[in-house]
């Protein structure tokens, strides 16, 4: 058969459409609109892997927030999101360059509620109460957006003041907006008011913030911030609220901006570099054990999540359609061993949890015409 010249006749929409069948093996590149879509299934990784994972592996819905492709870029495109945090089981909000939505069904469906942009970060503080950090890339411009009314109003917050988007925290009235190698600032009133913390003077770049889950000492509470101090990565710490830092000790480790972390004590915590190298600390920094991922160089490690049982997850990028790789990894032993739970046209951004039992996972699926990714893990 001669495919040049052969056709086929498709009914779309109702409408008649001819297919010329040359263009049916590259059909499979393209994301069709979510009307035409299989039915979401629970689902580890998608296709056979090396190192199978064990039998209680996770087991994730794999979603989206509802966007359609449409031909040639037209339709509700969505794609690429960098944030997910929800306040409860059902209400949670998720953005990125595809926009900002809204969900009251734990993830299922989505509700537009800002347009595309630049969507960074964003925090919830309430359950109608969302801070959006928004970013200019390569203009040395930031936004800070705050709506208490559930996205039916939003206030810039401190206009004019912000330059960079690197991190964004809030906890209880504390706010902390990270800008990298700009001014960072500080609020302790709820974002009323806003002051630059200099953080000692350690650092020369400021871009991941932790607080972990601690009791409050009398001392105040422990903070860690990652950044770089000239070429290399530094690691400070607050052990009084940030009155005053220091440094923690780390390996030597070259300067990236790709650097994640996390901590669930001020002992215990996580760094995940730019090729899959993860570090662990259980005593605060004064040692260091490399727990690295079976990821490929190329893949940097986007998010971390740790519970203080154990159970943890590491999502790597994975934007590169042509190889079948993985995108998520899981632990029960707090990363000395890995196994895949998600893979193939997925890379995951960002992960938010409650426990160990309740996780959310977002990203993007990458393509000619991409669509975004939300991956919720299966309840036990």
């Amino acid at each position: 058969m001669n495919h040049l010249l052969s056709v086929r006749i498709l009914s779309i929409m109702g409408l008649p459409y001819i297919l010329p069948l040359i263009s049916l093996p590259y059909l499979a590149l393209v994301s069709l609109p979510s009307t035409f879509a299989e039915e979401p299934r629970w689902q580890t990784i998608t296709y056979g892997a090396h190192s199978p994972p064990p039998a209680d592996a996770a087991e994730f819905l794999v979603l989206d927030t509802g966007g359609s492709g449409g031909g040639f870029g037209h339709g509700d495109i969505r794609q690429h999101l960098h944030d997910v945090h929800f306040w409860n089981s059902e209400i949670g909000w998720t953005a990125g360059y595809g926009g900002v939505f809204r969900t009251e069904d734990g993830g299922l469906t989505w509700k537009r509620m800002r347009p595309k942009g630049g969507w960074y970060h964003l925090e919830m503080t309430g359950p109608k109460e969302v801070w959006l950090h928004e970013g200019f890339h390569g203009k040395g411009k930031a936004k800070l957006w705050l709506t208490r009314d559930d996205g039916e109003h939003w206030n810039e917050v401190a206009a004019e003041t912000f330059r960079g988007y690197t991190d964004l925290l809030c906890r209880a009235g504390e706010r902390w907006l990270l800008c990298g190698g700009y001014h960072s600032y500080r609020s302790r009133d709820g974002g009323k008011t806003w002051t630059i913390e200099n953080m000692g003077g350690l650092l020369h770049g400021r871009n991941k913030i932790s607080i972990p889950a601690d009791v409050l000492t009398p001392q105040g509470f422990t903070i860690y911030v990652l950044g770089h101090h000239g070429r290399p990565l530094r690691l400070i710490r607050s052990q009084n609220s940030g009155g005053t830092w220091s440094v923690v000790p780390i390996p030597t480790l070259p300067r990236h901006h790709a650097w994640q972390m996390t901590s669930v004590t001020s002992l215990r915590g996580w760094l995940g570099g730019p090729k899959g190298e993860i570090l662990f600390t259980d005593d605060g920094g004064k040692t260091w054990e490399r727990r690295d991922l079976p990821s490929g160089p190329d893949q940097r490690v986007k998010s971390i999540w740790f519970s203080q049982t154990g159970r943890g997850f590491a999502a790597v990028e994975n934007r590169n359609f042509a190889k079948r790789r993985h995108t998520l990894y899981e632990s029960h032993d707090n990363g000395k061993h890995w196994w895949p739970v998600l893979g193939g046209m997925k890379s995951v951004n960002r992960l938010f949890a409650f426990g160990p039992g309740q996780l959310w996972a977002v990203g993007t699926v990458p393509g000619y015409v991409p669509n975004d990714l939300v991956a919720i893990l299966k309840p036990e």
